[in-house]
């Protein structure tokens, strides 16, 4: 007993250390794309590390609220505290509306998908099987909404199960016939046509 209460504690900081220097110095390539699409990827990334976090501190799967509030409880626990933290909650893209000022993350009933330029996981739908997973398991957990057209320049951030972040392009996505040729946007919800965007919503 004495050596499992040891070894629990150092397997918690040993994960923490791990996603903290997760993707840092490991000689993996970069690539020339825009401010924003850099930083949405970055925060679709923490939001992964908050959600392995919320996990291993609450020995439970991840929040099984759905979209926007399924984030939102991340603020209250792992991602609470300092501004910068809680504006990783929504996409940075120069085409997402900007979110209001004050928003209360805590306040669950209140929040509306206008409260994160995120959508997220559909948990009622489409439950998470697994967390994390990847291979064949991999699944979508969140990406930029696209509520009033592309939040990114041309393109969109999706993350998945198991941390990585995909960019789609409008291009590539019309060029693999998911959207027709006049295309301006690529839908996320229920009525995408891109079947992993279908299991993400924004409220």
């Amino acid at each position: 007993m004495p050596v499992r209460r040891v070894l629990v504690p150092l397997a918690v900081v040993a994960l923490a250390a791990a996603l903290y220097f997760w993707n840092g110095g490991s000689g993996a390539p970069t690539y020339d794309v825009a401010d924003d699409v850099a930083q949405c990827a970055a925060n679709l990334r923490q939001i992964y590390r908050g959600l392995v976090l919320y996990s291993v501190k609450a020995h439970q799967p991840p929040p099984q609220e759905s979209g926007v509030r399924f984030l939102a409880l991340l603020a209250g626990g792992v991602l609470e505290g300092e501004p910068a933290n809680r504006a990783r909650l929504t996409c940075p893209g120069k085409g997402a509306e900007a979110v209001r000022a004050g928003v209360d993350y805590g306040a669950l009933d209140t929040l509306t998908e206008a409260d994160s330029a995120y959508a997220a996981r559909d948990m009622q739908a489409f439950p998470l099987p697994k967390f994390p997973a990847g291979g064949s398991e991999l699944e979508p957990i969140a990406a930029c909404d696209n509520a009033h057209g592309l939040n990114h320049a041309g393109c969109m951030n999706v993350l998945y199960s198991d941390g990585s972040v995909m960019t789609l392009t409008l291009a590539q996505e019309i060029e693999r016939g998911h959207l027709p040729p006049e295309a301006t946007t690529i839908p996320v919800g229920p009525d995408s046509p891109i079947a992993d965007l279908r299991k993400l919503r924004g409220q």
